[in-house]
């Protein structure tokens, strides 16, 4: 599958610090094999975004299976209730 982020999740990955963006960049490779992974979910009321957590941040990432493409939209800090 094509993986792609947007710049503003580009933006967010770089204010993270070193061990959990690891932990995140290495699953945002994994989504590229596995889109829907143990853990992601549907947000709800986002027009078909997912989210994934890891640790104390959510990877937010859409699935465009006309193109077989994943588009990572953001890397949020917070608990997933503030995404609902």
């Amino acid at each position: 599958m094509k993986l792609s982020l947007t710049y503003s999740a580009y933006r967010e990955m770089e204010q993270i610090p070193g061990s959990p963006l690891r932990e995140i960049g290495e699953a945002i490779l994994g989504l590229a094999e596995d889109p829907l992974p143990a853990g992601s979910a549907v947000l709800e009321g986002q027009g078909g975004c997912l989210y994934l957590p890891i640790n104390e941040y959510y990877i937010l990432y859409y699935i465009d299976e006309d193109d077989s493409a994943l588009t990572v939209l953001g890397v949020v800090e917070g608990p997933v209730q503030t995404l609902h």
